[in-house]
């Protein structure tokens, strides 16, 4: 398995940290438990993580050094993925290890991947977790564009992987209709949660856990800090909320989990932390705004359910498993009508879904949320029955079963 820039133990929330990298250990884990032995090699960026770490039976990420240890820029990772692969092939070749197939994660693995297949002569499966055309669609070329680089990558990938992996019916529209993407190498195969992590708490225990207000009204925003997400749109609606009903100032928090440059007690905040404190500052919402930092799984868990609801308010999401996880843990959802969210949540019964950039709308839904009980417990009641279909079990039983027709083509 490859996951060049997501390390499948990294702390989550920091920069490049996110969905991806919880994909590939929960997949890698299950499978591992299976009795497929599975190797994660990612690049080396926490300098006390050792070299090779277990992720349980059968399964263990491998870190290679490319570059200097610790955080870098995706376009500077990928000038040195030459380097990757070759240190990548010097310690299979130290251990005399085989493959059977390739298990690529995001375009930067994808051009490893091509590198490798040619050389190993093994099947490759793709899976992108977000692609360079959609983000482009929704994204300020200026802030943050995807390169034309990225874009060939992602093209030669879908034309000659052996499969491609899309997390929804969503997803694989889009690489149809903008990679051309061939419909019989194509599986859609959604993500899961941990439902031993992630499940109901009674709200007045994860408050206690977690040090809130028993009487506040909360907000939880999960992910990374970037415009992707939609946080600046949030706030945005967090501002107008206050406007139309200052009642609810005294009363709402909202409460943001994630953001260390590289997360850690000494981290720099990002560029981006320190302009949205200064939103937050500008529309005099210091009370109502708490940048917690980066959570580990336990934990984020506590603050899923001792939130009244999550914002989700991405400009795309080829899945959504922030949604996910917090309707696994009982918690309604306001999300964006973009990419797998729509699959995830169901409008009206496990969520309530809204334009993608519409800050109107989603102080809207928000505020419906939280002022009407009987919706409230309604939405939590149809998010657990949702989540309760989506596991890493399944999976991996949908993956195993591709492995092996792609295993079957190529034995033929």
């Amino acid at each position: 398995m490859l996951s060049v820039h997501a390390c499948p133990l990294a702390k989550l929330g920091g920069r490049d940290s996110g969905g991806a990298n919880v994909y590939v250990r929960e997949l890698a884990r299950d499978l591992g438990a299976r009795g497929i032995e599975v190797d994660v090699f990612t690049r080396w960026r926490e300098p006390g993580d050792p070299r090779i770490q277990s992720l349980g039976p059968n399964a263990r990420v491998i870190h290679i050094e490319s570059g200097p240890i610790g955080y870098l820029p995706k376009m500077q990772v990928y000038d040195r993925l030459e380097e990757f692969t070759a240190r990548l092939e010097e310690h299979v070749a130290s251990e005399g290890l085989r493959y059977d197939l390739i298990h690529a994660h995001y375009w930067l693995s994808a051009d490893v991947a091509r590198r490798l297949s040619a050389r190993w002569h093994v099947p490759v499966i793709q899976m992108f977790h977000t692609l360079g055309l959609v983000k482009r669609e929704v994204m300020d070329e200026d802030i943050d564009g995807e390169s034309d680089l990225r874009i060939d990558i992602e093209r030669a990938a879908v034309r000659t992987s052996a499969a491609v992996v899309a997390a929804s019916e969503i997803e694989a529209t889009e690489l149809r209709d903008l990679y051309d993407a061939d419909d019989a190498r194509m599986r859609i195969i959604p993500c899961g949660v941990d439902p031993v992590v992630f499940h109901p708490i009674r709200q007045a225990d994860a408050r206690e856990a977690t040090h809130r207000d028993q009487c506040e009204r909360i907000i939880l925003f999960v992910g990374r800090i970037e415009q992707i997400k939609g946080i600046d749109v949030l706030l945005k609606s967090l501002g107008l909320l206050f406007f139309r009903r200052p009642e609810l100032r005294s009363e709402v928090c909202l409460l943001v989990v994630g953001g260390a440059l590289d997360p850690g007690e000494d981290a720099p905040e990002t560029e981006k932390i320190l302009e949205l404190r200064r939103l937050v500052h500008d529309n005099r919402m210091e009370d109502n705004v708490d940048f917690v930092g980066s959570r580990d799984q336990e934990q984020l868990a506590l603050y899923y359910a001792a939130a009244d609801l999550c914002a989700v308010p991405s400009l795309t999401e080829s899945f959504g498993l922030v949604a996910l996880e917090a309707m696994a843990c009982g918690t309604p959802v306001v999300g964006t009508r973009v990419g797998g969210l729509q699959t995830v949540i169901e409008d009206g019964e496990s969520g309530l879904l809204v334009p993608a950039g519409d800050y109107q709308a989603l102080a809207e839904a928000i505020a419906r949320v939280l002022v009407d009980h009987r919706l409230r417990i309604h939405l939590a009641h149809g998010a657990r029955q949702r989540a309760e279909g989506f596991t890493w079990h399944a999976v991996g039983e949908q993956i195993v079963a591709l492995y092996e027709s792609v295993l079957e083509k190529v034995e033929v």
